[in-house]
């Protein structure tokens, strides 16, 4: 297969150059049954003080959220919520096995450098997201080890991570005697020409990676396909539950995809997201309505894992490039702050029903003492990095070497710590 034909066929399934595509493999690998890591970016800055960390109209001339003129923070356990959008139904679902971390500092009011920050827990360059550290400590060996959809995806070359974008592509990847095209099916080859295209691939493929005059990036390349060309026939788990019919709303037919990658034993985590959190002009209608979407995203994703029955192994983070300022603009709208939230929620948390974190009336971060959880004047304020150290050591990677490539010195902060009463 000429090169042109085969980033084509990359192209058509929405895998891009960074999605595995294989023609063997040697013998299957375990399924994967571990926690599945879901990083959920709420993408262009979210407003936590309609959210998870809500204030009322105390600043004076300056209206921090009209929805604080007719109704008051409502609770759901311990952690209070705004009564807009869909909260209500939200919190009081999963607040039990939720952790709220409030009072992130992201240091930046700069898109790019948010995002980094929140999902590397470093503003500069090349530190890889999460997912990719949890892919590559936990299971690098399986073909969609890391699924990537929106938000940021940096790997610093630890892994590689796959797109899932096109279902009715990705089976006819996957198989390769016939081709799909809408209700019809198609014949290409017989079993004894694939053994025979197969066999002469592999040879040439041994002859490229035995050449002494590869540079590094072309060694790189090969090595890659040599990854995936060892894992193909696990993708056919993958392909045998996929259903006939799939979500129509991108961010919902990604997040449907990630599950059932995972569902097959293929993936340890997963970058999704919703956009339109970037409310500079009409605030409260289009940033509640995002809202609204983002709430229903993880409850799908909860719906789907609990009918599948792996609801128990599903872990999402959730967080956005920062915070909203805490007044409106000319424009009806807000602009960018750096203090932010994180939601964790698993189900079954002992830590569950817990705030860790705080800020002022005007939204300001507080400083926390790392031993205590508490409100401490001369305590430390949160950041990225304390977000991403948490999420390590939930997962249990955090002193793994590939971890330890990438160190994040951040004190040590015991948010999962049942025992210690929190804000």
């Amino acid at each position: 297969m000429k090169r042109r034909e085969f980033t084509k066929l990359l192209g058509m399934a929405g895998l891009g150059v960074t999605g595995p595509w294989a023609m063997q493999r040697a013998s299957a690998l375990e399924p994967y049954a571990g926690n599945f890591y879901i990083s959920l970016a709420a993408i262009g800055g979210w407003d936590v003080t309609s959210f998870c960390d809500p204030k009322p109209n105390i600043l004076g001339e300056r209206t921090i959220n009209t929805w604080a003129d007719s109704a008051s923070i409502e609770q759901a356990g311990n952690i209070a919520y705004a009564p807009v959008a869909k909260n209500k139904e939200f919190f009081e679902r999963f607040y039990r096995e939720m952790l709220v971390i409030n009072g992130i500092d992201t240091g930046t009011n700069s898109h790019d450098d948010g995002e980094r920050h929140t999902w590397s827990g470093r503003i500069g360059f090349g530190y890889p997201s999460f997912g990719a550290i949890a892919s590559r400590a936990i299971a690098p060996e399986l073909p969609l080890s890391l699924v990537h959809s929106s938000g940021y995806s940096e790997t610093a070359g630890i892994t590689r991570f796959s797109r899932l974008q096109n279902p009715s592509e990705i089976r006819n990847l996957i198989n390769d005697s016939q081709i799909l095209y809408g209700q019809n099916s198609y014949d290409l080859f017989e079993q004894s020409e694939l053994d025979l295209i197969t066999q002469y691939q592999n040879q040439r493929l041994n002859r490229l990676m035995s050449s002494q005059n590869l540079l590094p990036r072309q060694e790189t390349g090969m090595n890659n396909l040599y990854l995936a060309n060892s894992t193909r026939d696990d993708l056919d788990a993958f392909a045998a539950i996929l259903p006939s019919t799939f979500e129509t709303d991108n961010d919902f037919l990604a997040a449907q995809l990630a599950l059932l990658a995972y569902q097959s034993g293929l993936s340890v985590a997963t970058q999704l997201g919703v956009r339109g959190f970037d409310t500079h002009q009409t605030h409260d209608d289009d940033h509640f309505e995002y809202m609204e979407k983002l709430t229903d995203l993880v409850t799908f994703i909860f719906d789907m894992a609990e009918a599948a029955g792996f609801a128990d192994k599903v872990v999402v983070t959730m967080a956005s490039d920062f915070g909203r300022t805490p007044y409106y603009n000319s424009g009806g709208g807000k602009d960018h702050w750096p203090i932010g939230s994180a939601i964790i929620i698993q189900q079954g948390a002992e830590w569950g029903n817990r705030v860790v974190g705080a800020t002022d009336e005007e939204h300001h971060a507080y400083g926390i003492n790392p031993e205590t959880l508490q409100i401490d004047s001369n305590g430390i304020r949160l950041e990225p990095r304390h977000l991403q150290q948490a999420m390590r050591q939930l997962s249990g990677i955090d002193q793994s070497s590939i971890a330890q490539l990438f160190p994040l010195n951040a004190e040590d902060f015991d948010f999962f710590n049942p025992s210690i009463q929190t804000l």
